[in-house]
């Protein structure tokens, strides 16, 4: 008989309201300020919020910050050092936040700045309200488990494999968690652990998910 967690693991998805700041930069050194001021949902929107926007797509810069940098400074060293820092590598905002100004700071002490955005490109800051609510289906075993997975739209499969790093901060996943937590089973965890999930589409990610849950130890 199949393992049943006394905990059922829900499916979630989220939507996202976006609101305008009010802030804005034109210059680097404006950029930097801002990041350094505004809110950490604004850091969280334009970053893991540009990432989930364009996760499936083939984009060199997923990172709005990286974006404007080459879009309207036509800076690419800031810019690449900026696309090489993943936000999912990060335990919180807080700790992407203050990467993201050290290398900032970095390119600002080399001199030479690039010269300010023109007229009409400014980099405007937004910031997110996250609104989550359940998918519908929920999992008490592996076996379940893995029809979720199947079923799971492109946002909820992001929040649980992705964005959820952020909230729990002791795994890397949602799933981890549970499947630590309510089914016991280490060896699962390790296997989705070793996963790289920036592949080229919603069903590559799906179908890696479910190699990794294959209920033989």
């Amino acid at each position: 008989m199949e393992l049943r967690s006394r905990e059922p693991f829900v499916f979630y998805s989220t939507a996202h309201i976006i609101e305008m700041t009010g802030r804005s930069a034109r210059s680097l050194a404006e950029l930097r300020a801002g990041i350094a001021e505004v809110t950490g949902s604004s850091i969280f929107h334009h970053t893991f919020g540009a990432l989930q926007d364009r996760f499936f797509a083939a984009q060199r810069f997923t990172s709005d910050f990286a974006r404007w940098a080459v879009e309207a400074l036509q800076d690419w060293a800031v810019a690449e050092r900026l696309a090489l820092m993943h936000p999912t590598e990060f335990p919180s905002v807080r700790a992407l936040r203050e990467r993201i100004l050290q290398v900032i700071d970095d390119r600002l002490r080399e001199g030479d700045p690039p010269a300010p955005a023109p007229p009409g490109r400014a980099f405007h800051f937004r910031q997110s309200i996250s609104v989550l609510y359940p998918a519908g289906y929920e999992a008490g075993t592996l076996a379940e488990l893995r029809d979720g997975i199947r079923r799971a739209s492109d946002r909820t499969l992001f929040f649980h494999l992705i964005e959820a790093r952020l909230r729990i901060g002791r795994c890397t996943n949602d799933l981890s968690c549970w499947l630590s937590d309510g089914l016991g089973a280490p060896h699962l965890v390790r296997r989705l652990d070793r996963l790289d999930f920036f592949v080229p589409s919603t069903e590559d990610l799906r179908q890696q998910v479910l190699t990794a849950l294959e209920a033989a130890p």
